[in-house]
């Protein structure tokens, strides 16, 4: 059986007065979730998130993920209109998650046989907001994986603005979807082969926003325990400013 070598870290950063990230990370799981809201709105609507996706040992195929993130959507939202402390919060959520191919059977036996073919099981990454999924390959080439669901992403898709002007973009902090501030939301899904030897990342904007895809990489390739590698990258997006709270799950 295939399993998540994991780890993950969270840290609030070097300005910010409250951690309002969160992670989970398990043997066919992990993710991160990016909490906003005022009176601490933020931090409760990542954990609920969070809560909702790890109440499962595992998933069965990318449709069973997205009901769970669906109905995390709506734990948030009823929380956020029951609760006029917490009113308006959302969160961002994006997860990596070990599941059954639905040709299970077909594949595991072309892989006994030695036919090279995919093995029994796919990784399924959902994403809601500007949390990024990231792949690097055994190659060492790093991917971003998600597309973010941000104002400047509409504005790159539009061709107004490049990708480069975008990370430097005084509205780069703007979500277009989240999670719990409508009482539906729709879930970005990919599916992916199993390929032993490439590493996954999933983390919040503190990372990415204070550190290059190239120095990812770097430290992705040169740290072999996933959670030293996932304190590293927090390290370094703290040491270039730590505007924001950071979250790395690897």
């Amino acid at each position: 059986m295939t399993v998540l070598a994991g780890g993950a870290v969270s840290d609030v950063g070097r300005v910010r007065p409250v951690n309002q990230d969160g992670a989970l990370s398990s043997p066919f799981l992990f993710a991160v979730a990016d909490g906003m809201g005022g009176h601490r709105g933020g931090e409760v609507a990542s954990a609920l998130a969070l809560r909702a996706l790890g109440g499962r040992a595992r998933y069965r195929d990318a449709s069973d993920l997205v009901a769970v993130v669906e109905q995390a959507n709506q734990v948030v939202h009823g929380a956020s209109r029951d609760d006029p402390n917490v009113r308006g919060m959302g969160t961002t959520l994006c997860a990596i998650a070990l599941v059954e191919r639905a040709d299970a059977g077909a594949a595991g036996a072309a892989a006994a046989g030695g036919a090279g073919g995919a093995g029994p099981e796919r990784l399924v990454v959902v994403n809601v907001g500007d949390s990024r999924a990231y792949r690097l390959g055994a190659d060492g080439v790093l991917e971003q994986l998600t597309v973010d669901h941000s104002l400047v992403q509409m504005l790159v898709d539009e061709g107004q603005i490049t990708a480069e002007e975008a990370e430097h973009h005084p509205q780069r902090n703007i979500v277009t979807r989240v999670l719990g501030i409508e009482a539906t939301v729709d879930v970005d899904v990919w599916e992916l082969d199993v390929v032993h030897g490439e590493r996954f990342l999933v983390c919040s904007d503190g990372l990415f926003g204070e550190v290059e895809p190239d120095r990812i990489a770097v430290e992705l390739r040169r740290w072999a325990d996933p959670r030293e590698a996932a304190r590293r990258l927090v390290d370094v997006a703290n040491a270039a400013g730590g505007r924001d709270n950071v979250t790395c799950a690897v």
